[in-house]
């Protein structure tokens, strides 16, 4: 322990031979001095070390930031796709030059087909098999637009109507008209979504029943009973239970079942 000054003395002596000898209290001073010294400058050491590190650490520190750069070229990969997308749509439009229009006609009038239209074994409502394409597109008061390459066979759709309207067009003709919709059937009623057996109860004998050469359902065939109309036939095709299509024409072509030969 530290001795306060003018308190030493010397162990085991009296009193006046403390004065002559040398005091142990400042031996005990000097050593702590010593020490206090000594760590003051391990403090310092360690203050230095410390200090030396944290350049080390900010350094470290860099090497995170050089691998969010990195990162950054991953959403590059992601454009690839896009193009790839684009290319089958390309690839599906269909080049309207290719395909070709009708002449103008003037003075259409009033489109004349929409859903209570019907068709019988000579046409259409006013569209009659035989007509020429410009006088069919009168008597139905709007144009035809052809869905397949202008040839001397071609199928055409009409621009004010319903949906579901198919003519074919042979020659300079109109001799057939397909219906793909349920809205639209024969004067009768008969029509896509019916059974065969409403089909033959409606008809008759007149109803002739073959199977598909594909063995998918059958054709039910309305032939006229006129000698007048044998040139005609109105056509039922069925799944083998029920009507998914039917048209109206003049034959050979309303027995084709292959769409305009050539196309």
């Amino acid at each position: 322990m530290l001795y306060p000054p003018g308190q030493c003395t010397t162990p085991g002596a009296t009193t006046g031979a403390a004065r002559s000898g040398p005091p142990t209290c400042r031996n005990l001073n000097a050593m702590r001095a010593w020490l206090v010294a000594l760590i003051g400058v391990l403090f310092v050491g360690v203050v230095l070390l410390l200090g030396t590190c944290n350049p080390t650490s900010q350094v470290a520190n860099t090497t995170p930031d050089t691998t969010v750069v990195t990162t950054t070229t991953a959403p590059v990969a992601t454009t690839t796709p896009a193009t790839t997308v684009a290319t089958p749509a390309a690839s599906t439009t269909l080049d309207p030059t290719l395909i070709g229009t009708l002449p103008p006609v003037d003075n259409l009038g009033t489109a004349t087909l929409d859903y209570q239209s019907t068709i019988s074994t000579v046409g259409m409502d006013a569209v009659i098999f035989g007509m020429s394409a410009n006088a069919a597109q009168r008597a139905a008061g709007t144009r035809f637009t052809p869905i397949t390459p202008v040839g001397e066979c071609y199928l055409a759709t009409p621009d004010d109507a319903p949906a579901g309207i198919t003519f074919w067009v042979v020659g300079s003709t109109v001799e057939r008209v397909d219906i793909d919709t349920n809205e639209i059937t024969t004067r009768s009623g008969a029509g896509i979504g019916d059974s065969e057996g409403r089909i033959v109860d409606m008809f008759g004998e007149r109803i002739q029943t073959s199977p598909l050469p594909d063995g998918s359902g059958n054709l039910l065939a309305y032939v006229p009973k006129d000698q007048s109309d044998k040139i005609f036939r109105v056509m039922f095709q069925s799944d083998g239970e029920k009507i998914v299509r039917l048209w109206s024409g003049r034959l050979p072509w309303a027995e084709e079942l292959n769409g305009c030969p050539g196309q």
